[in-house]
């Protein structure tokens, strides 16, 4: 006869997983206050945790705080927390530009890091080889032995998913080809995901407010627009691999037409290739002539310091074309706060200082509210550490999924 059923080590994993997942949303937080939120028996919780400080992986950080409002009687609570310092994950983003790479706890504190700018004459071969070599230097100078690192977690932005080999089979992403090559120089396990997800993963406060998660909607601008969107602390399976669908979503009704895509699309309207010649349309020496000085002429040299600075210097034609964008992006933001409750829009890769970022802020009220805008936050991963998505991904599946257990 057949047996069914969940094993021993399967129900230890998922008792531990859950634990884990309350003290990471809740914590510093005391056992009795977990066995509350999972409903399950005290004991239960004080032999499970016990285990856990034994190993490392949780550890009490003295007693709670006295409520002055509310005196217990007895004892004070005992608070525990995950020891961020128990693992360590390795970390890698390849992108159009660079590949990052870094070392980081599980509280993604940064301890070492390291990139590699890229162009088309950049071969896979030679994006492998520099994963490989750095991951084997900060495991070496780490001084950390195989056990504590969780791994080394891959994203891929999709406009590299070609250059290196990486295709959908069956509905899904295969990156089998792309973890064997990075194996054959790498001795620890590999990871590898849609980098937009994984950046949305790691810009992610999995903390609660008011006993609630933060649904987020994460925006990627690069040669695509991509977007990822977190529901209650988790990536929306609907975003794990097709995360350029939002090029689809209508920002300007009946507005520019682009191929494949309904008029006044994000494609159409917001893509680097559609800003560009949104701008060289007004370019010229004489219609915007502080914009010309700046970029010498050239319309190779305008970028987004460039075109704030005309508008700042009070470009007419500069200013009412970035208004028109923002007011775009206004729409979109919108409509994102709307359909998947969004209560924060984390802008990634737009390279705006905090200047802009403030006169983006002060158009988008003007058009929605204060309150929307409030909701929009720049992404705390700039630049080089982009690689912590990577290691969101090897710390969610390798440790928080495994309940902190080795295997």
């Amino acid at each position: 006869m057949e047996k069914r059923g969940i094993s021993k080590l399967d129900l230890k994993r998922r008792n531990r997983m859950q634990i884990l997942r309350v003290i990471r949303e809740c914590g510093p937080i005391s056992r009795v206050d977990v066995a509350s939120a999972l409903e399950i028996t005290r004991a239960a919780v004080t032999i499970i945790t016990n285990e856990m400080i034994e190993e490392g992986v949780l550890v009490e950080i003295g007693e709670a705080p006295i409520n002055t409002e509310k005196l217990q009687k007895g004892r004070r609570k005992i608070l525990i927390d995950i020891n961020v310092n128990s693992r360590f994950a390795l970390g890698a983003t390849v992108d159009e530009k660079e590949v990052t790479i870094g070392l980081t706890n599980l509280n993604l504190e940064v301890l070492d890091k390291s990139s590699m700018i890229i162009d088309e004459r950049t071969t896979s071969k030679d994006i492998i080889t520099f994963i490989i070599k750095a991951s084997n230097e900060m495991i070496e100078n780490s001084c950390l032995t195989k056990d504590k690192i969780l791994g080394l977690g891959v994203g891929v932005v999709p406009s590299m998913w070609g250059k290196l080999k990486i295709f959908f089979k069956d509905g899904t992403l295969d990156f089998t080809n792309f973890i064997d090559k990075i194996s054959s120089g790498l001795d620890c396990d590999i990871c590898c995901g849609n980098a937009i997800g994984l950046m949305a993963l790691a810009n992610n406060d999995f903390r609660t407010q008011n006993g609630y998660q933060t649904n987020q909607a994460f925006i990627h601008c690069g040669n695509q627009i991509n977007m990822a969107i977190i529901n209650k602390n988790e990536l929306s399976s609907d975003y794990v691999s097709y995360t350029s669908t939002i090029e689809r979503y209508i920002v300007c009704p009946n507005g520019k037409s682009y191929e494949g895509y309904p008029n006044g699309s994000v494609k159409a309207e917001l893509s680097k290739n559609a800003l560009h010649n949104a701008f060289a349309e007004i370019y010229s020496k004489d219609k915007t002539p502080v914009l010309y000085e700046i970029t010498d002429g050239d319309k190779s040299k305008i970028t987004t310091d460039a075109v704030f600075n005309a508008l700042f210097r009070g470009e007419e034609p500069v200013k009412s074309l970035v208004d028109d964008i923002i007011a775009k992006y206004t729409v979109l933001i919108n409509n994102l706060s709307i359909s998947h409750f969004a209560k924060k829009i984390v802008l990634h890769n737009f390279n705006l200082n905090e200047k802009q970022f403030d006169y983006v802020k002060r158009e988008m009220i003007h058009l929605v509210s204060e309150e929307i805008s409030d909701r929009v936050v720049l992404s705390k991963l700039e630049g080089k550490n982009n690689f912590l998505g990577g290691c969101a991904l090897v710390i969610q599946d390798n440790f928080y999924t495994r309940g902190g257990m080795h295997q």
